[in-house]
Formats: structure tokens, C-alpha cells, sequence
């Protein structure tokens, strides 16, 4: 099959990169339902014998190479998420670096898909906030208030858009908060510290944030790819990838803590003392994910709408919300933290 001919109709073979991540093994599951032929490519090894599995880094020339042949559509949801512990190098290495490789990869083999997993981090400038906002809403300007991990995935999905072109069609997925199995950050933070007897909520809750729940993250990413083409609405687009409604961060949260049997004292710590705080500890422990920035990411109004991606490329939640939350609390029952 030629590149034209790939690229003419409905995909059929797929490369997902981090496919043993929470998005991606979701992403994995409904291609399957499709009767999809699907590939990974993720530096952990992934358990599913339904798929081809290979281990290897996005930044491996060799290994992003062997992982694209044969293949007509590559999403891509591998990424250095963002984690104190990690070295700051390591996200504009595997965000950036690492998206270069692959988007070189396809072109040169005549993969002519690419659907990109971004974040609303990309448009956080860690001041502003957005409430109920839509793809109209610029990149930040003063690149320093950002913290490494949204510029990598900034400039990442930058780079994504700009390689659209007549031969290779590319789009962005922009995921806000996201939840459900495999959830290796939000969730599990919250409840190793309930697990303590701390129920810290920052902030006097009025700040709202979107959330979407991984199969509906996943559900997005496959209609995009189907509907990506040469000159169609999708392409050289990104889009906000949400759920059905809004909520404070923290209380959220707590429905699942109670679902566990964690009931303990809310704790609340004021902005401006939360603030202060948060400063004191970046100046003494580098490697706390207690900062400015996960301050100002629960404690100010980041709020989307996928209305856009509705409109394009027919995307509604597949999941409800107590669908979500079953699913996601059947899986927590599963987990030690």
C-alpha cells in the first residue's frame, strides 16, 4: 500500500507510543474493540498478549523506526509527565527531542497520521486562570512562569501542528485533568495522604477544574485519527479533550476517599498561606511536588470546553460520569499505595 493509498482510507494499523500508561492502554482497549491492528511502542513493558508490545525509547532513532513500519497512524500519548523527582532536562529530551524523532520517523516512511496527546498545560502561564475557555485561548507569551513539563508539551505540540502538511495529517489532543485506571498522580497522591489522616484542601474552594476520564481521553484520540485527512477539519488542529461538567479539584476527590473508606478531617490551607508555603519549600526541597505551580494549578479556575472537537470530529464523552467513577473505583480497590 502506497502513501496515498494509506492516507485515503480508514486507518487500520496504529503505533501507540505509551501504551502502558493509563491513556494509552485505554487508547489500546477501544482499538481493539475496532478490530484494529495495533502496536507499542513504551520504555515499560506493556501486559496485553492481544498486541504486539515493543520496549523502547522515543528519543531511539533505531527503535522509533522498527516500532512505525507497516503502521499508518501513530498516536502518540508517550511523555515525561511531570514529577519532582525527575531531572528538569528529561522533559524537553522525551517531549521535544523525543516528538522530533517520531514526526521525522513518519514522514520519512509515509505514516501519514499523527494524533499528538497534549495538555491544558500548554495554555497555563502559572498566573491566569481560564474559565469554560476554548482553543482560542493563546499560548502563554512569558515562557518562565511555565514549568518545564507544560513548555516541553507546548513546544512538543507546536511542532506537532506545524509538520502538518499535504502528505502527513497531524492533530492535538489537549487532555485536562485526567482520572480512571492507571492513574499513577492525581488520585494516587490524594489518597497516600489520606492513607496518613490528611485531607489537605487548598484554596477556599471556589476554584473549578476540568477533569476527563481516560476512556473518554481515549474515545477522542480514535475519532480524530478516523477523521484525519488531508484538508480535513482536524487537521494542523488542536482541541480540548473534556468530560460532562466541572468541579472543584479536591472535592472531586473526596467521593473516591470515601468509597475507600477514608473519611478523615479536611484540612483547608488558605491561598495566600498555601502560598507562602509553597515558596518556602522550593527553596528548601527542589524534588516536593508541594509548589507554586501545583498551587496555581488547583487554585485557580482552569476550565474548558470540547465543544470544538464536537463539532469536528464528533466527539462526546463516551463514559458518564458514574460510569467513570465505578470503573475507577473498582480499579482503586485493586491498587496498593
Amino acid at each position: 500500500m502506497n502513501q496515498s493509498d494509506r492516507s485515503s482510507t480508514q486507518p487500520r494499523a496504529y503505533l501507540v507510543t505509551g501504551g502502558a500508561g493509563m491513556l494509552g492502554q485505554a487508547v489500546v482497549s477501544q482499538l481493539l474493540e475496532r478490530e484494529r491492528d495495533v502496536r507499542i511502542l513504551d520504555i515499560e513493558p506493556a501486559k496485553n498478549d492481544r498486541v504486539e508490545v515493543m520496549v523502547g525509547d522515543i528519543r531511539d532513532t533505531a527503535a522509533v523506526r522498527k516500532a512505525c513500519e507497516g503502521m499508518d497512524t501513530v498516536i502518540h500519548a508517550a511523555a515525561a509527565v511531570w514529577d519532582a523527582q525527575l531531572p528538569l532536562g528529561i522533559y524537553e529530551d522525551t517531549n521535544i527531542r523525543g516528538t522530533q524523532v517520531l514526526i521525522d520517523t513518519c514522514m520519512e516512511l509515509g505514516v501519514p497520521r499523527f494524533v499528538y496527546s497534549s495538555t491544558l498545560d500548554v495554555v497555563m502561564d502559572g498566573k491566569t486562570g481560564h474559565c469554560m475557555a476554548d482553543e482560542s485561548v493563546p499560548y502563554p507569551t512569558d515562557v518562565k512562569k511555565m514549568n518545564r513539563y507544560a513548555y516541553s508539551k507546548m513546544i512538543g505540540e507546536q511542532t506537532v501542528l506545524r509538520a502538518n502538511g499535504p502528505g502527513f495529517s497531524t492533530c492535538s489532543m489537549r487532555i485536562v485533568g485526567m482520572y480512571g485506571p492507571g492513574d499513577r498522580y492525581h488520585l494516587p497522591n490524594v489518597l497516600k495522604y489520606a492513607q496518613k489522616g490528611m485531607n489537605i484542601h487548598l484554596g477556599n474552594g471556589k476554584a473549578h477544574f476540568s477533569h476527563v476520564f481516560c476512556g473518554n481521553a481515549a474515545h477522542a484520540h480514535i475519532l480524530a485519527a478516523e477523521n484525519l485527512a488531508p484538508g480535513s477539519p482536524v487537521a494542523g488542529q488542536a482541541y480540548f479533550v473534556t468530560d460532562h461538567h466541572t468541579g472543584n479539584f479536591f472535592e472531586f476527590m473526596d467521593p473516591f476517599l470515601e468509597q475507600m473508606g477514608l473519611r478523615c478531617r479536611k484540612v483547608r490551607i488558605p491561598y495566600g498561606l498555601a502560598y507562602v508555603l509553597c515558596w518556602l519549600v522550593e527553596r528548601f526541597s527542589s524534588k516536593s511536588n508541594f509548589n507554586r505551580f501545583t498551587l496555581y494549578s488547583t487554585c485557580v479556575d482552569h476550565t474548558y470546553v470540547h465543544d470544538k472537537a464536537t463539532r469536528d470530529f464528533g466527539y462526546r464523552p463516551r463514559f458518564t460520569p458514574e460510569q467513570a467513577f465505578d470503573i475507577t473505583l473498582d480499579w482503586l480497590k485493586t491498587q496498593k499505595f
